[in-house]
């Protein structure tokens, strides 16, 4: 029998190229801002995209400040856009040829004069280039974003190990977590780093609950796995096995249970971290940032209601739930 996953334990262990041309709606190539008096377009799309694609993500967007949120959604999109490139483009050479595109594009975003030199028509560039001049956001982490996608669709689902898997794909949930907070908290205040470093265990946390939410989707659509090589040998979980039994193969639950396992560490190490200020997100401002935190840890609630069966039809089924916890987390400002 496996053991619940216990949140409070006293010690833990330290995821569309659009074809369209897209065009600004101010017939000035060199206005860039997208607010109340600028083109709506933008951040219509970066919206749409993010509610359409990754719906948790738009829950969380309502608790970020009016202005902040087109921001932090222009962020979200741009990870949909070099996301969606890994799942439609089949070949390298396209796919090197759309990521080599946003390269460009932030290029031209960082390195121009935009008030002066051409800004990329394309409403995700539009609204990052509008980030740009009023927030001290980091190009490196946008481009670790394109680093990383180029580098997973180069590799087998499945790493070595788990932490091999974790030190893979992590960068680009740090990317999502790190990247933006400059949004809602100057790179010079002194908790910038604190809860810098409380982030960072939150996105391997995202990272271990990707890791479970794409299984069932590589097991029924491409006959992959992504499950660790490691686990599958202590677990004795046979490859061809999960493709014919799926949930009842062997040691698949136990497997998925020491992954699970894996992800809610960290989230008590988070918490751990947040204990010198009662447990709470200091400053409150930032807690908007920390709230990717709630549909993960719902998730891996709901893995263990399941038995750890990731082909349950309760984990694919809409929590109507979700959107009241995610706003008692934000009043709370705990994670």
């Amino acid at each position: 029998m496996r053991p619940v996953l216990n949140l409070y334990r006293p010690t833990a262990r330290l995821p569309i190229i659009c074809s369209k041309t897209f065009a600004s709606s101010s017939s000035s190539t060199s206005n860039t801002r997208v607010s109340s008096a600028g083109p709506q377009a933008p951040l219509e799309y970066c919206s749409s995209l993010v509610k359409r694609l990754d719906p948790e993500a738009w829950l969380c967007s309502y608790f970020w400040p009016q202005r902040e949120r087109s921001w932090w959604l222009a962020w979200r999109a741009f990870n949909l856009e070099l996301h969606s490139i890994g799942v439609s483009v089949k070949q390298p050479a396209l796919a090197a040829m759309r990521f080599q595109f946003w390269k460009d594009v932030l290029k031209t975003i960082y390195t121009s004069d935009s008030q002066n030199s051409p800004v990329p028509q394309h409403p995700v560039a539009l609204l990052l280039t509008d980030l740009k001049q009023h927030r001290p956001v980091q190009r490196y982490y946008l481009n670790q974003m394109i680093d990383v996608r180029t580098k997973t669709m180069s590799l087998p689902p499945a790493a070595a190990s788990l932490e091999s898997h974790i030190s893979i794909h992590t960068p680009l949930s740090t990317a999502l977590l790190l990247g933006p907070l400059p949004i809602l908290l100057p790179p010079a205040d002194p908790s910038t780093a604190h809860i810098s470093h409380t982030l960072s265990h939150v996105s391997t946390l995202l990272t271990v609950v990707s890791l479970l939410r794409n299984l069932p989707i590589l097991v029924t659509q491409k006959r992959q796995t992504n499950i660790p090589a490691d686990l599958c040998e202590k677990h004795g979980l046979v490859e061809e096995e999960l493709f014919r039994k799926g949930a009842q193969a062997k040691g698949l639950k136990d497997a998925c249970w020491e992954i699970g396992t894996r992800g809610m560490d960290e989230l008590i190490t988070a918490r751990r971290d947040l204990k010198e200020n009662g447990g709470k997100v200091v400053p409150r401002h930032v807690m908007p940032i920390f709230l990717s935190a709630v549909p993960a840890e719902n998730y891996l609630k709901k893995l263990e209601k399941s038995d750890f069966d990731v082909f349950h039809p309760n984990l694919e089924k809409h929590d109507w739930q979700l959107a009241p916890k995610i706003w008692y987390k934000y009043q709370r400002a705990r994670l």
